[in-house]
């Protein structure tokens, strides 16, 4: 098992431990544990040997996790349980929503257990200190502040994947290796080409020691900050073609501001195309914003990247050019 420690300061200490296979140990420990309540994605049950415990709760992954009708119904098992422990067993949607609940709810609060299952969700992890839940068929229009107390990655649940989902969440790891390392976003491209001999366990390693490493500097996942303002943010969005389309356009922008020469430029553009279907994405114009206020992002530079606050004004005839790119794709 390899484990790390994510410090946030006086906030929280995450522990976060990879290990392949490690998924029947934690099952046993929490399964029908006095107190914790285990929330398990469905579409997993016939995977997992946890039965159906009176603390096991399942619900459906995937988009409509995040709706409200589902939150409050999480509100009333928790409640009505009396439970003070909580461990999520599911994708990104599904953490999300029960951080949100953890978060919000007054109650005695115990641990907050993560185990995500899918590779975007073990790459992204949830330790930004924020978590989400979409309202008014929006993604991610409601937002609390907080963070796991313990992960669990284990590269076990890949097995389950669509192999189309695989490859494209390996884009995230794709980023990391652009700010951070270059032979680790070589390596993205070559597991997103080749699932044959896949190394999970040190792959995941590393790729969680790079988003800790933005995270512990308090910046954003490169693209999520600027996603919401050029991108589908209805609540059947695809999250990470969504994110392709935004780092895509931050890569414009590296170039467009003089960070990285037009031949680094158009080699990351088609890989990015590689991964995903560009020319169908659905991109928005930057509305005006009130007072103009910047947000903060990431760009690329020719070796590492740096963060800059970005001026919606300056942007809005860089994403026309962008745009025209797109088309032309």
């Amino acid at each position: 098992m390899k484990s790390i420690s994510f410090s946030k300061g006086l906030e929280k200490d995450i522990n976060i431990n990879i290990s392949h296979g490690y998924y029947e140990e934690f099952s046993k420990r929490y399964a029908s544990k006095y107190g914790t309540l285990m929330i398990i994605d469905s579409n997993l049950k016939k995977h997992l040997t946890t039965g159906s415990g009176k603390n096991i709760f399942y619900v459906k992954g995937g988009n409509e996790t995040k709706y409200f009708d589902k939150y409050l119904e999480l509100c009333k098992v928790m409640v009505e349980g009396s439970y003070s422990n909580l461990v999520v067993i599911g994708g990104g949607s599904l953490i999300d929503m029960a951080g949100f609940v953890f978060h919000t709810l007054d109650f005695p609060k115990g641990t907050f257990t993560v185990i995500p299952t899918t590779l975007s969700s073990m790459i992204y992890l949830p330790v930004s200190g924020e978590f989400y839940l979409d309202m008014n068929y929006t993604r991610n229009f409601l937002k609390v502040s907080g963070y796991p107390d313990l992960v669990y990655i284990d590269p076990y649940f890949c097995k389950f994947l669509d192999k189309k989902d695989m490859k494209n969440h390996f884009f995230l790891g794709y980023i990391l290796g652009l700010l951070f390392d270059n032979n680790f976003a070589n390596l993205s491209l070559k597991y997103s080409k080749n699932f044959i001999r896949l190394d999970l366990e040190d792959y995941l390693y590393s790729a969680v020691k790079y988003v800790l490493s933005i995270y512990s500097n308090d910046l954003p996942f490169p693209g999520t900050k600027l996603m919401k303002y050029i991108t589908d943010t209805s609540v059947k969005s695809d999250f990470v073609q969504n994110e392709a389309l935004s780092f895509a356009f931050l890569v414009f922008l590296s170039f467009k501001f003089g960070y990285i020469q037009e031949e680094r430029f158009q080699n990351i553009f088609q890989n990015i195309k590689n991964f995903e279907d560009l020319k169908s994405s659905k991109i928005q114009n930057i509305r005006a914003k009130v007072n103009n206020v910047p947000i903060r992002e990431i760009l690329l530079k020719e070796e590492g990247f740096v963060d800059l606050l970005l001026n919606f004004g300056e942007l809005k005839d860089l994403l026309l050019e962008f745009k025209s790119l797109l088309r032309g794709v």
